[in-house]
């Protein structure tokens, strides 16, 4: 009996490596590729979410380069969803000149030009503008298809919830969580959060970023249910809002403005550590133009207190979102590592260096969400993390060309000020 024992501990010592192995292998079968997000992945940029800006996002972006289908709920120009840091307006769609207000997709055909075809009926990429949390679980459609006092739920309606909301019939309205379980994917990317804190940090208002341990439990359920349904997934760390565009330094506005900036300091009365927000950035250009230097509006200059506690809380969140994807067998991609080192350091691309600040080639008018150069960056990143998690050989974006087409990247200012460019600012003083 002792020996039949040691032969069949013997054989499962043999087994055990193999065993190990076969555990540890990680095998990404891409055929079917869907993101649940918000604004960031869904490519919101400058003034909304409109098919220019969406084609060129980083999880379409990534599709491309994985060879997959990664059909999008593209919408005309000039877009929908409101822009954080401005008035929410009424909504009017159609508006000039859209038709469908959802685009009708076009293929090329051989020696035909382009045909049109009618939106696909299904999409992978369920990432809605202004999306926290908690709505990937909850929110759903809700008839009718416009509301035309509510923007946030005529997004909903024309991301998730078309064509089922227009149909004779009844049909499921599924929320994003839901909806992206019934697509079967094979690998799902989560990109959320992001606007929880983004909202926080531009209402400087700490207290809205939720809870780690509610944070947590939603997170964990999303994540969970994918990985039930044996899905590979790929999760992002939320960016810090401090390390974005939407905040700048007086250093970073002398650069931009070309003036030193001691002057800048010294006409708005900043400290060194103080942030200027993206609208007060605005102002300062204007009030340049102008040559009238006078104290900024209210809200205008941002308290450093409050921005070290929002990162504190960012930190708390990325925290929890590790240990869940740790837990359920995720991997990670630490975007908010890629935007701290876009504001201390930027990355070269191409040609060119690519920074955090306004106009440093990553971030879009808005201040907080990529342009294309940008998104081609954080495809990269991506990329290279699956090639080297799964053995893949996925073809890296070439950023030279895209560098060279996004207009941001072409108005980089210049490191240093223009000597005597400050010069036209001296007649009128410092703010009193």
């Amino acid at each position: 009996m002792i020996w039949k024992n040691a032969i069949l501990l013997t054989c499962l010592l043999c087994l055990r490596p193999w065993a190990l192995e076969a555990q540890q292998a990680r095998r990404l079968d891409t055929t079917t590729f869907v993101v649940l997000g918000e604004g960031l992945a869904a490519g919101m940029a400058n003034s909304g979410l409109s098919e220019a800006v969406q084609r060129k996002s980083f999880p379409a972006q990534m599709a491309k380069q994985m060879n997959t289908a990664f059909p999008q709920p593209l919408i005309q120009g000039p877009g929908i969803g409101d822009v954080l840091g401005y008035q929410s307006l009424p909504v009017r769609a159609p508006a000039h000149p859209q038709g469908s207000v959802r685009v009708f997709p076009k293929k090329r055909e051989p020696d035909a030009g382009e045909a049109e075809e009618a939106p696909t009926l299904f999409v992978f990429n369920l990432s809605v503008p202004n999306f926290r949390l908690e709505d990937s679980l909850t929110l759903r459609p809700v008839s009718p298809l416009i509301h035309n006092d509510d923007s946030q739920q005529t997004a909903i309606n024309l991301i998730l919830g078309f064509p089922a909301l227009i149909l004779e019939r009844t049909v499921p309205l599924w929320t994003q969580l839901e909806y992206a379980l019934r697509m079967a994917p094979t690998v799902a990317l989560v990109e959320l959060g992001y606007f929880d804190v983004l909202a926080a940090a531009v209402a400087a208002n700490p207290g809205q970023i939720p809870d780690p341990a509610a944070f947590r439990a939603s997170y964990r359920t999303i994540v969970e249910r994918l990985r039930e349904r044996f899905v590979e997934v790929l999760v992002t760390t939320i960016p810090d809002p401090m390390d974005t565009a939407y905040f700048s330094t007086p250093a970073s506005v002398a650069r931009l403005t070309r003036v030193p900036e001691s002057f800048i300091r010294d006409f708005y009365g900043l400290g060194a550590n103080d942030l200027i927000t993206r609208n007060a950035l605005s102002v300062i250009g204007n009030q340049f133009m102008r040559r009238d230097i006078r104290a900024l509006p209210a809200g205008s200059v941002y308290p450093a207190a409050v921005g070290a506690e929002i990162s504190n809380r960012v930190r708390a969140l990325n925290t929890q979102i590790v240990e869940v994807a740790r837990e359920q067998g995720a991997v990670v991609y630490d975007l908010n590592a890629l935007f701290r080192r876009l504001r201390t350091s930027g990355i070269r691309a191409g040609s060119a260096t690519i920074t955090g600040e306004y106009f440093g080639g990553f971030y879009s008018l808005d201040g907080y969400y990529p342009g294309a150069a940008g998104h081609a960056l954080i495809a990269n990143e991506i990329l290279g993390l699956l090639n080297q998690t799964y053995g893949e050989s996925f073809p890296l974006v070439d950023l030279g060309p895209v560098v060279q087409d996004d207009p941001v990247t072409k108005y980089a200012p210049a490191r240093e000020p223009e000597e005597g460019a400050y010069e036209v600012l001296r007649p009128r003083g410092r703010v009193e």
